[in-house]
């Protein structure tokens, strides 16, 4: 995906650094979606692109908006800029598998049987960065996103079973 151009506006061209300067600025504390910006550039790697004028759906355009509301209404929106998309870009296991598949092999080895396997897993809390440990998609969100930078210490922590930190 290209990544030098910057989505200055709706309709913008879409990058993974500017999306993630705008998502890191925007969505702290409470609302953190990405535990830091090297996370949130390799994990944007796995969005579909989509378009600049995307509102909604599973795409770098829809999640690119909604930081850029963010910027004003983090409560409301840093949850579908992030990786789970909370259900207006993309429903959390759409964000979950598009990561998790192709960084996590061993514990997910099939794009079509990932999202039957996901639904199986607890949707509370809904997701932020901070929920780190206990057994739920939201767990398994955070570990997917740190996998993107360091899969040998966090893959083992998104399996259904046998994760000693998100069981």
């Amino acid at each position: 995906m290209p990544d030098s151009k910057t989505p200055d506006t709706p309709g913008g061209t879409l990058s993974c650094t500017a999306y993630c300067t705008t998502i890191q600025g925007a969505c702290t504390a409470a609302n953190l979606q990405y535990s830091d910006m090297a996370t949130c550039v390799a994990t944007c790697a796995h969005f579909t692109v989509g378009a600049a004028s995307d509102t909604s759906g599973d795409t770098l355009g829809c999640r690119t908006n909604h930081a850029m509301l963010a910027q004003t209404g983090p409560g409301t929106h840093c949850v579908h800029a992030g990786p789970s998309g909370g259900g207006v870009c993309g429903m959390p296991c759409e964000g979950f598998c598009s990561i998790v598949v192709p960084e996590c092999p061993t514990q997910w080895p099939s794009a079509t049987t990932c999202p039957t396997m996901c639904a199986g897993l607890n949707p509370v809390p809904a997701y932020t960065a901070n929920v780190q440990s206990g057994d739920s998609l939201s767990c398994r969100i955070y570990h997917a996103t740190a996998a993107s930078t360091n899969p040998t210490t966090h893959c083992p922590h998104t399996a259904v079973t046998g994760s000693a930190t998100c069981q």
